[in-house]
């Protein structure tokens, strides 16, 4: 308990010093969740700053700091960053397709053929249909759309 009287002495750049190590650790790590514990410490390195207060004060301020700092940060910065409709199917995979109207480019023929999608082209089973047809995808299994004729069944 040597370590004990140095907690005394706890002065406002510690916790400035702290909170640069946390915006490091929050650069090196995924996510953002250490900005907001860097925000606490910078806070009440500005707190000691201002008043003198005993470290177990000091201690629990940044508790209370840090807890107040991820919930309002992750309340606010969910407002700032929505979803956006281009993200919404990222995981998706070729389930995102479902709903498109593509053209047959190589006739489904014994029901499998080819249909362009944006700038490449799938597999595709359905009915058999010539090259040049509309189709709309229905189902998607992997690489494998399946379709249907636009107006058919």
């Amino acid at each position: 308990m040597d370590w004990l009287p140095t907690l005394e002495r706890v002065q406002p750049w510690h916790w400035w010093v702290l909170g640069a190590l946390l915006l490091i650790l929050e650069i090196a790590a995924p996510g953002v969740f250490f900005v907001w514990l860097a925000l606490a410490a910078f806070a009440l390195g500005l707190i000691v700053f201002v008043l003198p207060v005993p470290v177990a004060v000091q201690l629990l301020l940044f508790a209370a700091l840090s807890v107040a700092s991820v919930l309002l940060g992750r309340r606010y910065l969910g407002r700032l960053l929505p979803s956006s409709p281009e993200s919404a199917g990222l995981n998706l995979g070729s389930g995102r397709l479902v709903g498109q109207t593509v053209t047959v480019t190589q006739a489904i023929e014994n029901g499998v053929g080819r249909v362009r999608v944006a700038d490449g082209e799938w597999r595709a089973t359905g009915p058999d249909l010539p090259a040049g047809s509309r189709v709309l995808i229905v189902e998607a299994d992997g690489a494998t759309l399946h379709v249907r004729e636009v107006g058919g069944s």
